[in-house]
Order: C-alpha cells, then structure tokens, then sequence
C-alpha cells in the first residue's frame, strides 16, 4: 500500500493577502510622507544646518569679500560673559512669567463665564476671539497709538475723568516692560480662554449633577472637578504661550525697540540686533542656536508632564 505522504505548507492566498497589502499600504505611506519630508528638509532642516554651521565662524556683513575664519565654539562661550544676554534673558523671563500668570488666571475666569452661559455662548466667544485674530504688528501699533502720551485714548479718557495723564507707558524704564506684558495679555487670552473652555465642555455633566447632590458650591465645582479635569489643556497652553513668548520679538521691536536703555530687550531682540544692526552674523546665529536649544528644553519639559499625565 502507498503510504500517504502530508503536504507541506503552503502559505494560502487568504494569509498571503493581508501581507501583500500590508507591504503595500507601507509603500504608499512611505511614498505619500516623501515629499513633506523633502519640504521639512529643504525649508528648516538645511537653513538650521547651515546657521549651525555659521555660528562656528566670525562673520561680518560688512567683511564681504573677506574669508570668513573658523572660530570653533568661540561664539558661544562669548554669550556666557556677555552683560547684554544676561540682561536680555532676565527681562525674557519676566515677560515669559508675567504675561502667561496672568493669562491663565484671566484665562480660566473668563472660561469659567463662558461654560455658566446658557444664551448668548457663541456671540461671546467670537468677541473674544477677535483681538487673537489681529496681527501682532498690527496689535502693537493700535497699543503704540492708545497709549501716546499726548494724543492717545487712553490719555483723553484719563483727562475726562481726571485721572493722571501724559504718561508715557512705553518710554519709562519701570513702565515699559509691564506695558508689553499687558499688551500680550490683551492678545492671547484668547487663545488661553478657547481651550479651556473647550475643556470644559469635555466634562462629563454627571461629575457635576452628583457634585451639586453632595452640597457642593460653584467655587467647590470648580476648583474640586473643573480644575483637575482641565490640566492637560493647562499643559498644553503652557507649552505654546511659553514658546511664543519667549521668542517674542514684533511686538517689542514695535513698541520700545528695547527701551528705553535695556529695560524691555528680549533674547530674540538682541539676536535680531547682533545680526542685522551689529553685523556680527556669526554671533547672531550661535544666538539662534541657543534660543533654540533652550526652546527645545523647555518643550521637552512640558511633553514629559502631559505624558505623565496621560499616564495617570
């Protein structure tokens, strides 16, 4: 008798199917991600090599036709004793904490109006939107003219109802920086209050009925379900406002130009005035490097909380 022999095996076309698409659906995602990342690559990775590049040399703008001599890491260890940089990053950093402190509490109270509001929600939050929607530039000329000490609004307004007048906000030493901060302030609440508040409308109403069955009060409901419902927002508005305004730049070089004296310099400032006013392109671009490293610190900070956080 002829014993029978078992067939090998044979992948089937049922199993061979979903790994041909598979490969294939790897293909077409590969081919499809190819040109934004030439994009990336032509648009910011290339420019940040070469200012990397550049930073290890001392150019001038003004030395054209002059060879360009490699200086190492001579640019950098420049910014650790320059006098300007230390002051410039103090007054960065209290414009970082001043504007965003009170963007989030500013923030969070006008969120808090708006999620109580039962008529009326959506004319509110177009109102509110609306000098987020405005250039900075433009924001910062429309801030320069209401605050002239001579002819601004503000000024007349003070006059009528015999207020202290003719102060000139963006041209005292102590004023100017605070000025700045409230003009962020006016800007970008805003976008501080659209995420909360949609936050908030993320709350499962549940928390709510059952927090009003147990007695508790609005500042309870707040501050013991709406707070801690709304921390990943809270991150997330950290991350963005501290990176805007720690480079901040437009409103600034509009408004006081840095002064008056180094009152109101930024780090982002004095990078825009090594380069294009001092000539000195090496040592603006090791600048760049260097508020971008610190950008990439901080964001890295704040990442690791919201993972934490969507850990938890």
């Amino acid at each position: 008798m002829d014993t029978l022999t078992r067939p090998g095996p044979v992948d089937s076309p049922v199993r061979a199917g979903p790994r041909r698409r598979g490969r294939h659906g790897r293909r077409l995602g590969y081919g499809m991600l190819t040109p934004s990342l030439v994009v990336l690559a032509v648009l910011i990775i290339l420019p940040l090599a070469y200012s990397l590049v550049l930073s290890l040399f001392s150019w001038k703008l003004t030395d054209l036709n002059l060879p360009k001599p490699f200086v190492g890491f001579d640019n950098y260890t420049r910014i650790l004793h320059d006098a300007t940089v230390g002051r410039a990053l103090v007054n960065t950093v209290i414009y970082v904490v001043g504007a965003i402190s009170v963007e989030l509490v500013l923030g969070f109270v006008v969120a808090a109006a708006l999620f109580e509001m039962t008529r009326g929600r959506k004319l509110a939050n177009a109102l509110i939107l609306l000098p987020m929607i405005i250039a900075p530039v433009v924001t910062a000329l429309l801030w320069r003219y209401l605050l002239d000490p001579q002819f601004g609004l503000v000024t007349q307004l003070s006059d009528a109802v015999g207020l202290p007048s003719g102060i000139g906000w963006f041209g005292s030493s102590g004023l100017a920086l605070p000025s700045l901060i409230a003009v962020d302030v006016w800007q970008w609440t805003p976008f501080v209050v659209l995420v909360m508040h949609a936050g908030m409308l993320s709350i499962n109403e549940e928390q709510f009925e059952a927090a009003r069955v147990d007695g508790a009060g609005h500042l309870r409901i707040l501050r013991s379900i709406v707070l801690p419902a709304i921390v990943p927002q809270i991150l997330l508005i950290l991350l963005f406002r501290t990176m805007d305004t720690y480079r901040i730049f437009d409103t600034v070089f509009v408004l006081t130009k840095g002064g008056p004296g180094l009152s109101t310099e930024t780090i982002g400032l004095y990078t825009y005035r090594t380069g294009f006013s001092y000539f000195d392109m090496g040592y603006a671009m090791a600048l760049s490097v260097f508020i971008l490293l610190t950008v990439l610190v901080i964001s890295a900070f704040y990442i690791r909380l919201l993972r934490r956080r969507e850990a938890l």
